[in-house]
């Protein structure tokens, strides 16, 4: 058993190399990621495909049609079988959005409150500290996107 110290340090850890990997590496990080994205979208192609297929074989054998009518039945019941769970997802998107209307705005206000406070409370060599971090920053991040 790992003690909570050192797990922590191995979190952090972790988390160092992670932001080191992708400041030294954005291309390769960002590369990854599109080609896992990629390889998500063949697999569902690939299982859309085969429900197809099934379903044309499955069809054509129940109800003794040609190909034209078997496409056509086909493709209607697989809107029918995607009208229901699309229809789910647009009841929770705009529950989601209902929600995010009334609570982000609040939230906003707060943290805004919050970091005037503490803008308010910092003493001067704080405030430059934050300055100079802040144009550091934009300055490195600038080189990403040259």
């Amino acid at each position: 058993m790992i003690s909570p110290t050192n797990r922590k340090i191995l979190q952090y850890s972790l988390a160092l190399i992670g932001i080191a990997v992708l400041i030294a590496m954005p291309d390769v990080v960002i590369g990854l990621l599109f080609e896992l994205v990629h390889f998500f979208f063949e697999l569902l192609f690939i299982a859309f495909e085969w429900v197809e297929s099934t379903l044309d074989k499955l069809i054509e054998h129940l109800f003794h049609t040609e190909l034209h009518e078997t496409q056509i039945i086909v493709f209607y019941l697989i809107v029918c079988i995607l009208l229901l769970p699309l229809y789910y997802i647009w009841r929770m998107l705009k529950r989601l959005f209902f929600w995010l209307k009334e609570s982000v705005p609040a939230t906003w206000a707060l943290y805004k409150i919050r970091v005037i406070l503490y803008w308010q409370e910092s003493s001067l060599i704080d405030k430059i500290k934050w300055i100079a971090i802040t144009a550091g920053a934009i300055y490195l991040a600038s080189f990403l996107f040259m």
